[in-house]
């Protein structure tokens, strides 16, 4: 029942998805005892390596446009994946977008802060994380006074509309699992936001994969505002679609030790991460999010975290073009 529930929800389609999976064995060698490795390719979503934001703007603006919004407001840092994304599907839908974002204006534009400049999106910036909301909530009063029709979406369209982009993102890894004849005893990630963690954990609910793991690597905060995150994003949701199995904390696997001093600093260990995923697969990660979450996953394995017949997909969530 709850499967026929979920794929009733509406949703764009934005890009092609079904992102390959990729065998690591050469990774794999260089680990001492290491498990089988595999690789999901979420970063071949989409132009300008869209990543896995797209997954979840899919079922989002789905959502906004049967409100009848015609400006999309939504936040990030400066070199926010989300917030550019976002902006580039309004672009397409040619719709407003108004983006919010906390940190410096750059002398130089690069990365996504480049790509957002070059279309002329609407850029309000403010100096803090905590003046993101109440700056598009008065953003969007001010619209509303104008007859406008302005929608919200939280930092990485993280909450009960974005969530169902990582379930749907479950059910196409069982159908690859079976085409693979694979089963995956373990999903590493990066997490901050709390959507893409909550929407893996809804769907290993909604379609009964009980024996997967999913292990969340922060890219910035606690474990405990991580969790809040995930619940927050993923039980509204699990709660409308009839489930009675919620999120609890205690289930919850969370890292918070592969942060570093902050948000997008790279560490000794991200670095290392980076360059043995370049040198032995030619797969490039990202400093914020894929490099830290693959630090993570490396030192697992080095720990002896894993059995040696257990089969660990890393999930490379995008963001490549923060890089440039």
């Amino acid at each position: 029942m709850l499967p026929d529930n979920f794929f009733r929800i509406p949703r764009l389609s934005l890009a092609p998805l079904n992102t390959p999976i990729e065998n690591m064995g050469r990774l794999a060698s260089v680990i001492k005892d290491a498990p089988g490795l595999y690789i999901k390719r979420d970063d071949f979503i989409g132009q300008l390596v869209w990543g896995n934001k797209l997954r979840k703007l899919e079922y989002t603006i789905a959502h906004a446009l049967s409100t009848g919004a015609d400006t999309l407001i939504t936040c990030g840092a400066i070199q926010s994946n989300h917030a550019r994304t976002t902006a580039q599907v309004a672009r397409r839908l040619g719709i407003d977008c108004i983006l919010v974002l906390n940190g410096v204006e750059p002398e130089s534009f690069t990365g996504n802060f480049r790509v957002i400049k070059l279309m002329n999106v609407k850029v309000h910036i403010v100096e803090t994380r905590e003046q993101r909301e109440p700056e598009m909530i008065r953003i969007s009063e001010e619209l509303k006074k104008k007859g406008k029709k302005p929608f919200l979406i939280p930092l990485g369209a993280s909450d009960m509309y974005g969530v169902p982009g990582f379930i749907n993102a479950i059910h196409e890894l069982i159908e690859q699992q079976k085409s693979l004849g694979i089963n995956f005893t373990h999903i590493y990630h990066s997490t901050a936001s709390g959507g893409t963690q909550g929407g893996l954990e809804a769907g290993k609910r909604i379609f009964d994969l009980k024996g997967l793991k999913i292990t969340g690597i922060s890219a910035d905060g606690s474990v405990d505002e991580i969790a809040m995150n995930v619940m927050k994003s993923a039980n509204p949701f699990l709660e409308k679609l009839g489930a009675t199995d919620l999120i609890r904390k205690e289930e919850l696997t969370i890292y918070s030790d592969f942060v570093g001093t902050g948000y997008g600093i790279p560490t000794a260990g991200s670095d290392r991460a980076r360059n043995m995923f370049l040198d032995n697969e030619g797969i490039l990660l990202d400093n914020t999010y894929t490099s830290k979450a693959a630090d993570g996953l490396i030192s697992h394995c080095e720990a002896g975290m894993f059995k040696k017949s257990d089969n660990v997909l890393f999930w490379h969530t995008g963001g490549l073009i923060s890089l440039f």
